[in-house]
């Protein structure tokens, strides 16, 4: 039985030697962990819509629920313009969301938008907000999407479904974009404003919207490079991502 007194200085050598290094292990093991942890964390935070946007324009195509590969989605994954997938959704007569034309769940679709770190915009139409935002969460896409309702009613329904979900709120004029600030209140919301807006319309709900949508002008009169220029745009929503991709590229 060894002596309660015996002090650390009085321990045999191979035992002091022993728990140094048993401290020394757990300590780098520490380390490990919160260094992999911090990784993780900034790695999802890099891959949100915000962080996303802040690195540059993002574009959004539509998609289906027929397929959910990027390269049949129509999705570009560039530095320049990040790929954002707009999906239509419907409830099924079982109660489960689904996205259409096709019928791919929604909690296997935001899975494997999560995997390729693809942004989306989900277009609510007969659905309950609180149902979607429910497998949004649990799929762990938060950050990672933007909730398009169909009328007042249901942007209302959006914003209560959950605190921290970008909602999109249509603009077409400067009471709008009052109206929606106070609709949103402290709930992060993005500005759908439509592209035949002034451009001091577009700066009105920078001032206080998350980010701002709009669809692609397709004007011969003005070219896209100017029409970005003149207006404070984050999303741009477009049929044709790869030609408006070249349009960009061209046209700088």
């Amino acid at each position: 039985m060894s002596d309660p007194e015996l002090t650390s200085e009085t321990q045999p050598p191979k035992r002091r030697r022993f728990k140094c290094c048993v401290g020394k292990a757990a300590f780098a093991l520490g380390v490990c962990l919160l260094a992999g942890t911090g990784l993780a964390l900034h790695k999802s935070r890099a891959d949100g819509l915000m962080a996303r946007i802040h690195h540059g324009l993002v574009v959004c195509a539509p998609g289906t629920g027929l397929s959910m590969t990027p390269n049949s989605a129509g999705l570009l994954h560039t530095a320049a313009t990040p790929a954002m997938l707009r999906l239509q959704l419907a409830t099924q007569n079982d109660g489960r969301v689904v996205v259409v034309p096709g019928s791919n769940q929604l909690s296997e679709v935001l899975a494997s938008s999560r995997r390729a770190r693809t942004l989306l915009m989900l277009d609510l139409n007969d659905t309950d907000p609180v149902a979607v935002a429910k497998l949004i969460r649990k799929a762990r896409m938060r950050d990672r999407v933007v909730l398009v309702a169909p009328d007042h009613e249901g942007i209302e329904a959006a914003l209560q479904a959950d605190s921290a979900m970008m909602v999109a709120i249509p603009i077409r004029s400067t009471r709008d974009a009052y109206l929606a600030h106070r609709m949103a209140g402290h709930h992060p919301y993005a500005a759908y404003v439509a592209p035949n807006a002034t451009p001091a319309l577009f700066a009105l709900v920078h001032r206080d919207a998350e980010a701002i949508i709009t669809e692609n002008p397709n004007t011969p009169a003005l070219s896209t490079t100017k029409f970005l220029a003149e207006r404070p745009v984050d999303i741009v929503v477009t049929q044709q991502p790869t030609q408006f991709t070249q349009t960009l590229k061209h046209d700088s």
